[in-house]
């Protein structure tokens, strides 16, 4: 019988330091992030994306911020985040945007509030984009609220560098349902998503599970109070064609 080799301790250490070595630090951050951190695993979904030191990265209808801070600290003071929103997202996260930037506490990151005419994201700037739980708003209806999909991802493919990459998370629905409980649930299947985003030109390059919750019966609203946060939500990594 063959002898399986033990490894030396000092290649042990190495082979830890390099899988270590894009570690994120999730310390020093308020308590609402590192609750949201223990269904998020923003680490994971950042180290899925590859997003590294000097990267410039656009958060997308971001919120209040969440990833953009954690995505700060992966870039590192060479790179740069932007952190958008439009003035229909601002009722719901302007306090909570205003506290993660005061005092410029995240000096690599900027923000920019634009409309979907034109929302002033560049050409050919970011390596990556987030758009994180806000694809199903591109199908979703209201007074006050025109970000279709026919608006916004024609701009967001021009914001990315060639081989740029966009992340998607969203809320899962059941199969078939594709579009239709965006409205009411805030819900897309994911299918229908990557289909709707590869006709644009994207190609889908990975995937994770990390967020699969097979507890969540996905016929309710994302709202409700015991899903809040633990939804099964899918992730996908497309690339610029």
């Amino acid at each position: 019988m063959k002898k399986s080799k033990r490894l030396s301790p000092l290649v042990l250490v190495l082979l830890f330091a390099a899988v270590n070595a894009s570690a994120i630090d999730l310390t020093l951050r308020s308590p609402e992030d590192l609750t949201r951190d223990k269904t998020s695993h923003p680490e994971k979904i950042i180290e899925l994306v590859g997003v590294k030191p000097g990267d410039s990265v656009l958060d997308f209808l971001g919120g209040g911020g969440y990833y953009s801070e954690l995505i700060s600290r992966a870039v590192g003071p060479s790179g740069s985040v932007t952190l958008h929103n439009n003035k229909a997202y601002l009722p719901y996260i302007g306090k909570e945007l205003e506290k993660r930037l005061a005092n410029n506490r995240l000096n690599n990151v900027s923000k920019i509030i634009s409309e979907v005419d034109n929302f002033k994201l560049g050409s050919a700037k970011y390596d990556s984009v987030f758009f994180v739980l806000g694809f199903h708003d591109l199908f979703y209806k209201d007074n006050g609220w025109d970000v279709t999909f026919d608006k916004a991802i024609p701009q967001l493919y021009k914001a990315l560098k060639p081989g740029g990459k966009l992340l998607i998370i969203d809320h899962e629905s059941l199969p078939g349902r594709g579009k239709n409980d965006a409205q009411n649930l805030h819900r897309i299947e994911s299918v229908f998503a990557r289909k709707q985003l590869e006709e644009s030109g994207f190609k889908l390059i990975n995937s994770s599970d990390v967020l699969v919750n097979t507890n969540d019966p996905m016929n309710v609203s994302v709202f409700e109070k015991d899903l809040r946060r633990k939804t099964n939500r899918f992730v996908y990594v497309f690339v610029k064609g």
